[in-house]
């Protein structure tokens, strides 16, 4: 049986946005203050503060001044460090130079500026130099001509001052055949001396005008160090005797063998010896062939 709906989408809703609200409201944006880096806001607040103190206290061309310097500062250390500053100058030293030219010329016209409008301050010695000129010149005719003080005469002084000079000791080495080749000694202690000199110190009111020497002596002669290199070789030892030889032991000949009651060798030619003693035993029968 056929369909009699035509339309294969059963949703009767042809809308596919399933948000009922056809026209949302756009997302809130950030303002500008709230998209600047932190560092630029915080450059650009304490430039602010520093701004309006030299404002209040030196005016419009202090504020300046004090602008300038804050920016040369920075661009300063922006050329030094390649570095993107709280300006958001671009990160070269091109930029960075050109802006530290600017603020420098900024910071010469503010202060040449400052200047011309404050010329105040150098008023009093000015004014003073006016009112001192502007004096009559009668009061020079009725100043007192002061009395000249006389001149006091110095009070001089001899002395005699001796100062002692130290005297540096030297040093010697002598060779001694007693004391072990390589061997260095020190046998007599070096001590410094001393000389005395004996200078006239003339002095006028207790200063020193002068001096000459008057003598000089060594009041305590210098001792030398002295030290010892040994130059001892001990002998070499003189070799150890060698141990004569032991003779050789002396073998002694067997004792000869008691004869029993039977022979006591048989000879070569099959006959028995009945010797007592083993030498010239069979010695007409071909020698000896078994001893028993």
């Amino acid at each position: 049986m056929s369909n009699p709906n035509p339309n294969p989408n059963p949703n009767p809703n042809p809308n596919p946005n399933p948000n009922p609200n056809p026209n949302p409201s756009p997302e809130p944006r950030s303002s500008f203050w709230r998209r600047l880096p932190r560092s630029t806001r915080t450059g650009i607040v304490l430039t602010a503060v520093l701004a309006l103190i030299a404002l209040f206290s030196g005016g419009f061309w202090s504020m300046t001044l004090m602008i300038a310097l804050v920016v040369l500062v920075t661009a300063a250390y922006g050329w030094t460090t390649r570095r993107r500053t709280w300006l958001r100058l671009p990160a070269k030293r091109a930029t960075a130079a050109a802006a530290f030219g600017i603020a420098f010329a900024v910071l010469l016209g503010s202060s040449s500026a400052y200047g011309a409008a404050h010329p105040e301050q150098q008023r009093p010695a000015s004014l003073a130099a006016a009112v001192a000129s502007a004096a009559p010149s009668r009061a020079a005719s009725h100043t007192a001509t002061p009395t000249a003080t006389p001149t006091p005469t110095p009070v001089v002084t001899t002395e005699l001052v001796t100062e002692d000079a130290v005297i540096p000791y030297g040093s010697t080495t002598v060779d001694s055949a007693t004391l072990a080749q390589g061997t260095d000694r020190v046998t007599t202690a070096g001590v410094n001396g001393v000389t005395t000199t004996t200078f006239e110190v003339t002095k006028a009111d207790g200063v020193e005008t002068g001096r000459h020497q008057v003598k000089q002596e060594v009041t305590t002669p210098p001792t030398a160090q002295v030290t010892t290199h040994g130059t001892y070789v001990a002998p070499a030892p003189a070799p150890a005797p060698v141990a004569p030889a032991a003779p050789a032991p002396v073998q002694q000949a067997p004792a000869p063998a008691v004869p029993a009651s039977g022979p006591t060798a048989l000879c070569n030619d099959g006959s028995t010896s009945f010797s007592a003693h083993r030498q010239g035993t069979c010695s007409h029968h071909g020698g000896v062939a078994v001893w028993y």
